[in-house]
């Protein structure tokens, strides 16, 4: 029998590989680790890691043996060589039917939902369920959250108009700043209408902080209540410093839903909640309903909100970006020989000197670091003790911190720049900021929908990609616009990137006055890997772009 489990201490004493810190897409998906996380298969024929092939470079760079590694998702190229010789299947389903051979598999308690979920009625499934655990339920006050909410954003609105005071391109940008308006509750209770939920489970640590205004305790939930509009906090006995009233106790989450919940029907994040947290609200007589991507939506619109935070965020994230690799330029000019950490190094120490010297008064920490040479993969990757020097191609940094008051995220940046030394790589590099600011950005307003974004970035790259297969930047060998439909050019942000709202085929969000996100045009061909990726607010008179110096 083939069995899976998600266990990541098991992960990294197995295979040396701590998920959260090796893995990129594991430290970018705030609401859906379990989603990307990998995986241990054990079959009868020995043990492999399941790995989404977007992590192949990450993977295989920890020194994970490419033979003990089962690939899935095929990541999208525009330069097939890359992964010409490791084959990945189309889905995690379609590799759990092929390592199962027709058997049962087995799931550890856990693996999360909506593995589950999908491969439900592909495979025949033997479901482990999870130990209760006795849990105290508290009730918030939800004015005292919007008021603790309301204070923060008093702060950030006075931080970020002295930031941008001077900058030319940000004028008037600091009227669109607001500490008063806020819709989180009034947004979640349209949510909970919209999908008729009797109750809403938040246990990703995005969804917690934003109802509950405090750092999520280990193994606590929230629980929106739809029939009473009432935010409660279960958190396992004995937890300490948990807000609120304390309003009863029960045997586990599953029960204390039961009770209560006025009805069934029952919101839970499919993409972060576990198999066994699942089955025990089942059976206590729960009505699943999977709510992952309304939950991404529910942030995502309201970022106008916290305005202020991001533009502090955008700009922490070009000053630290930028300055680290006119560090690593310079050093490479002056002929010395350093490492990805180095140029890591000199970025988290940007962060921190951008912190002090602007007297900003709350958190600015790392969210996510995709820092690597290409001469040692095209991939995606968080940095490694790899040598840059002469030889080296390119450099991508493509990079977001955030924004934090007593634990709980206020907002995000993604942004990226490179470090072309080819130049090929330097003219393409060029245009690529065209096609951002141009391109992609020059589209957005209020009433465009995110799909035709991507269509029209198309058309903007159209006439040029003759002259990148010139300079060897591109290929004839695949088909471009087949191959780039496959990914974004840009994204809504929510508290982190946005996997609900992306501009690429199929998201039929409607951009609108208030709408902040990030436009990129990812480049990996050859021996470049090219970042480039700047972060837009659509204001009520223009769009701004947040991350130019």
């Amino acid at each position: 029998m083939l069995s899976l489990t998600a266990d990541a201490s098991q992960v990294e004493a197995t295979y040396g590989l701590n998920a959260r810190k090796s893995l990129l897409f594991s430290a970018i998906r705030l609401d859906s680790y379990p989603l990307v996380a990998p995986l241990i298969a054990q079959t009868d024929k020995g043990r492999y890691l399941l790995v989404r092939q977007q992590e192949q470079g990450n993977a295989l760079s920890a020194g994970v043996p490419k033979d003990q590694i089962k690939f899935y998702a095929p990541w999208v190229t525009i330069d097939p060589r890359v992964v010409a010789d490791t084959p990945a299947s189309a889905s995690l389903t379609s590799l759990v039917q092929e390592l199962a051979d027709g058997a049962p598999v087995s799931l550890a308690a856990d693996i999360v939902y909506s593995h589950y979920r999908a491969l439900s009625g592909s495979v025949e499934l033997v479901v482990a369920d999870q130990d209760p655990t006795p849990v105290t339920a508290y009730e918030l006050d939800i004015e005292e959250v919007l008021t603790r909410f309301a204070a923060w954003r008093e702060t950030g609105v006075r931080t970020a108009r002295r930031l941008i005071e001077n900058v030319e391109h940000l004028s008037g940008l600091a009227e669109e700043f607001t500490a008063g308006e806020d819709s989180r509750f009034s947004a979640l209770k349209t949510l909970a209408g919209d999908r008729s939920l009797d109750a809403l489970l938040l246990a990703a640590p995005p969804n917690f902080t934003e109802a509950t205004g405090f750092a999520q305790p280990d193994g606590a939930v929230g629980l929106w209540l739809a029939g009473s509009d009432k935010l409660i906090v279960l958190a396992p006995d004995g937890t300490p410093g948990v807000s609120g009233a304390a309003v009863g106790q029960f045997p586990s989450i599953g029960a204390a839903v039961r009770a209560l919940a006025g009805g069934v029907r029952t919101g839970v994040e499919d993409e972060w909640i576990s198999v066994g947290l699942a089955r025990e609200l089942e059976r206590e007589g729960a009505e699943l309903v999977p709510v992952s991507a309304d939950l991404g939506h529910w942030r995502d619109i309201r970022d106008h909100e916290d305005l202020a935070f991001q533009v502090v965020a955008a700009r922490a994230s070009v000053f630290a970006i930028e300055e680290a690799l006119a560090w690593a330029e310079a050093g490479l000019a002056a002929g010395r020989s350093f490492t990805e950490l180095d140029i890591n190094a000199v970025y988290l120490k940007k962060i921190v000197e951008f912190r002090t010297v602007n007297e900003i008064p709350f958190g600015i920490e790392p969210y996510f670091t995709n820092l690597h040479s290409s001469n040692r993969m095209l991939f995606p990757g968080p940095p490694v003790d790899y040598p840059i020097n002469d030889e080296t191609t390119c450099i991508q940094l493509d990079a977001g911190v955030r924004i934090v008051f007593d634990g709980v995220n206020v907002a995000t940046s993604d942004m990226a720049r490179s470090l072309p030394r080819t130049a090929a790589a330097k003219e393409a590099y060029s245009f690529f900021f065209d096609v951002v600011r141009e391109g992609i950005i020059g589209q957005l307003k209020p009433g465009v929908v995110c799909e035709d974004v991507h269509e029209g970035t198309l058309r903007y790259l159209a006439p040029h990609l003759d002259r990148m297969v010139q300079i060897g930047m591109l290929g004839t060998d695949v088909d471009f616009n087949t191959e780039y439909r496959k990914r974004n050019v840009g994204h809504l942000m929510g508290k982190q990137e946005s996997f609900a709202n992306e501009l690429r085929p199929g998201y039929k969000h409607v951009l609108e006055v208030g709408s902040y996100g990030a436009a990129e045009i990812p480049w990996r061909y050859e021996n470049a890997a090219i970042g480039t990726e700047d972060l837009w607010y659509i204001g009520r008179d223009r769009t701004y772009i947040l991350s130019k110096r």
